[in-house]
């Protein structure tokens, strides 16, 4: 019988512009990352930023994407979130995968090793290994080749361990609540304080050219 092989997933949601929290929730996923079979994805099921929060409304959704993908994440929900312009903006900024109804993302382990893991907002008939739904649900399982993953509060990581040999299937899932213990990372917290800055900057410019 061929060896299982391990696929970790950690995720994120509802974060909502709360750009104070991650790089606490940064330090809280490595952590949690593994390292064994293929490793772990880091992925965001969207609801990353709310027009409510300047530095949201300042660059069009853009700032917690950006944010997420100095943090190491493979790949975000943005259905609804950005207008063509910003899409066209953030996918000049990260390399993160940006999913939606129209684009899939296919997960190649390095050095580009073809996986056959197909993220995507909705199960389809595209051939896959297995389908991750970026999709927020009401709760973590596996149907047929199609995991889908419970939905979480910002301050919450998701996590979900699948084999993939000899077929996909579910070995355990789990919420986590970031403790409040955790120490923030230097880091994170210098590249958040630059992208507020900058989403000022962009602002101010933005204004002086319409006016």
């Amino acid at each position: 019988m061929e060896k299982p092989l391990s696929l970790s997933l950690l995720y994120s949601a509802n974060l909502r512009g709360d750009i104070a929290l991650l790089p606490r929730l940064f330090t809280f996923i490595q952590r949690l990352k593994s390292n064994e079979g293929l490793g772990s994805l880091i992925l965001d099921l969207g609801k990353a930023c709310h027009g409510a929060v300047p530095h949201c409304r300042q660059t069009g959704g853009r700032s917690m994407l950006i944010a997420l993908d100095g943090m190491g994440y493979h790949a975000a929900n943005i259905e609804g979130a950005l207008d063509a312009r910003d899409r066209r903006r953030v996918d000049e900024q990260v390399t993160m995968a940006l999913v939606d109804r129209a684009n899939d993302w296919r997960y190649r382990a390095p050095p580009r090793e073809d996986t056959g893991i197909r993220l995507t907002l909705r199960p389809n008939s595209a051939p896959a290994r297995l389908q991750i739904c970026l999709e927020p649900a009401g709760r973590t399982r596996m149907e047929g080749n199609v995991l889908f993953l419970r939905d979480v509060c910002a301050g919450q990581v998701g996590t979900a361990s699948v084999d993939l040999r000899p077929s996909p299937r579910l070995r355990d899932s789990a919420i986590l609540d970031l403790p409040p213990d955790t120490p923030p990372n230097p880091g994170i917290t210098s590249a958040i304080e630059f992208i507020e800055s900058e989403a000022r900057l962009f602002h101010r410019k933005r204004s002086q050219s319409a006016s």
